[in-house]
C-alpha cells in the first residue's frame, strides 16, 4: 500500500510502499478513501506540535470502509461499513491507503454521504457544536463569530441559525459567503451587546473584539490562525466582565448521538462545508495553499 511518511521534521512527507497492516484483536482494518490535510498536520510536520519522533505517518482523520475485523470486534462495524476515522490511539496516522484502528476511533457513516465531505466535516463540526455548547448559547440570544467563512466558523453560524439565535454577526474577509440575515462586522465598526463570541482566529485583535460582548457575556476561544500571542489590559478585562472559555477538543467529548446527527445533516444537505479535494500528485501544492491561507475549503487527500 502507499503511505505518506515523514522522515525529518520540517521536511515534506514521502510516498512509500509499505505492507498493509493486519488488525490485531480488538482492531479494525479500514481502506481509506479520503484523508484530511489540516492545520494540525502542518504543526506536526513542522515540529511545533507534539508527536512521536520521525519516521511516522501524519494525519488525524479521514474516511473509508471496513475491510477486515480482528478478533473480539463485534457490533455495528461489519466488513463494508463506511466509517469516519479519528486518529486516537492509532498505530499510524490517516495519510495512508489502509489504517488499523480500535472501534472507538470509528463512526459509521450514512451511505449517501460523500467520503471527502465525511472526512472533512469530522472535527470541525464537532468543534463548532462544542463551542456553542460551551458558550451556553440559547435561542433568542446573540452570537458573534470570527473567521465566519472558515470551516469551524461557518459551521458555528449554520448551527446557530438552527438553534434559533436571534442575531448573528460575522467577522470575515468574504461577506458574500454568509447566510441570509447574518450581519457583517468589521473591526472599524464592531457590533455591540453580543451574548457570546466564538473566536476561531485569535491574534492581536481579539481584545478589541471582546468590546462587542455585553458585560457578563462569554467568549469561547477556538483557534489562533491570526496569531498565538494576545495581550490584555487587565483593568479593561475586569471592567468588561467577559468570561474567556478556552475550548480544548482533546479533553472535551461530544455525545455520540450528536456526532451521528451531524453526519445525517451533512448527508441530507442541511449542513454544508467547502472542500478542496486533491490527489497524491497535488498534495505539495495543497500544503502550500493551506500554509498560505489560500485553500478553497478543507483540504482532503483522495485515495
Amino acid at each position: 500500500m502507499t503511505a505518506l511518511r515523514l522522515h525529518a521534521l520540517g521536511a515534506a512527507p514521502r510516498a512509500e510502499q509499505v505492507p498493509v497492516p493486519s488488525p490485531a484483536a480488538g482492531e479494525v482494518l479500514v481502506r481509506m478513501t479520503a484523508s484530511v490535510v489540516g492545520h494540525h498536520d502542518l504543526g506536526v510536520i513542522a515540529g511545533t506540535l507534539p508527536h512521536a519522533p520521525p519516521p511516522f505517518v501524519p494525519g488525524l482523520e479521514g474516511a473509508g470502509r471496513v475491510t477486515a475485523l480482528g478478533e473480539d470486534v463485534d457490533g455495528e462495524l461489519a466488513v463494508g461499513t463506511p466509517v469516519r476515522v479519528v486518529a486516537r490511539a492509532l498505530r499510524a496516522g490517516t495519510w495512508a491507503e489502509y489504517v488499523v484502528a480500535p472501534p472507538t476511533a470509528l463512526l459509521p457513516l450514512p451511505e449517501a454521504l460523500d467520503p471527502a465531505l465525511a472526512a472533512a466535516s469530522g472535527t470541525v463540526s464537532l468543534t463548532a457544536w462544542a463551542a456553542l455548547d460551551l458558550g451556553s448559547l440559547e435561542p433568542g440570544q446573540s452570537l458573534g463569530v470570527t473567521g465566519a467563512t472558515g470551516a469551524v466558523g461557518s459551521l458555528a453560524v449554520q448551527l446557530a441559525v438552527r438553534r434559533g439565535v436571534e442575531r448573528i454577526v460575522a467577522w470575515t474577509r468574504h461577506p458574500g459567503g454568509l447566510p441570509t440575515g447574518v450581519e457583517h462586522a468589521t473591526d472599524d465598526h464592531p457590533p455591540e451587546q453580543l451574548d457570546l463570541l466564538v473566536d476561531t482566529v485569535g491574534g492581536e485583535l481579539l481584545p478589541r473584539r471582546l468590546h462587542a460582548v455585553r458585560p457578563g457575556g462569554r467568549a469561547v476561544l477556538v483557534g489562533y490562525t491570526a496569531g498565538e500571542i494576545v495581550c490584555f489590559e487587565l483593568p479593561a478585562l475586569l471592567v468588561a466582565d467577559v468570561s474567556l472559555l478556552p475550548l480544548n477538543m482533546m479533553r472535551r467529548r461530544v455525545p455520540r448521538e450528536v456526532a451521528l446527527e451531524l453526519l445525517d445533516d451533512f448527508a441530507a444537505g442541511r449542513l454544508q462545508l467547502a472542500t478542496d479535494v486533491v490527489d497524491l500528485d497535488g498534495l505539495d501544492d495543497a500544503l502550500t495553499r493551506l500554509r498560505d491561507g489560500r485553500a478553497a475549503g478543507r483540504v482532503v487527500l483522495r485515495w
